[in-house]
């Protein structure tokens, strides 16, 4: 075993085994399994006859294979979705979508609600930005 010293950086060199540099005293957190956590509304404005069906389609970015998360919407309103589980077992699988729908509205009411989606795995926990929509009804 050799400990070398140069420019900063300890290297520890064992026979056999492949090193790589790190500056001393730094250490590496570990990797998020999620990348980016997106959620979007369709339609995010409506004018017409109420009650209207909004589309909320999230996307989960995964950097971790196999993985397990669970997923839940929330809304505006206070209420909460479902808690649902995905198991991500395909190596290849790198965007995991998930979707929701909100009837709402009453003639002539105008209103701005949102959702967002919240997952979470081991200790890492993720939300999206709220998918804001906006609703006038005749």
């Amino acid at each position: 075993m050799i400990l070398a010293r140069a420019l900063g950086l300890a290297l520890l060199v064992l026979p056999g085994v492949a090193v790589f540099p790190m500056a001393s005293g730094t250490s590496r957190a570990p990797q998020s399994p999620f990348g980016d956590v997106t959620l979007t509304a369709t339609p995010s404005k409506y004018k017409g006859n109420c009650p209207v069906r909004i589309h909320f389609a999230g996307r989960v970015g995964v950097t971790v294979h196999p993985m397990v998360f669970n997923y839940q919407f929330e809304r505006s309103d206070g209420a909460k979705g479902e808690l649902k589980v995905i198991h991500v077992t395909n190596p290849n699988a790198q965007i995991i979508g998930v979707h929701d729908w909100w009837q709402i509205g009453a003639a002539g009411q105008h209103v701005q609600v949102w959702e967002k989606l919240r997952v979470a795995s081991g200790n890492t926990r993720i939300e999206s930005s709220q998918a804001d929509v906006d609703i006038t009804c005749r």
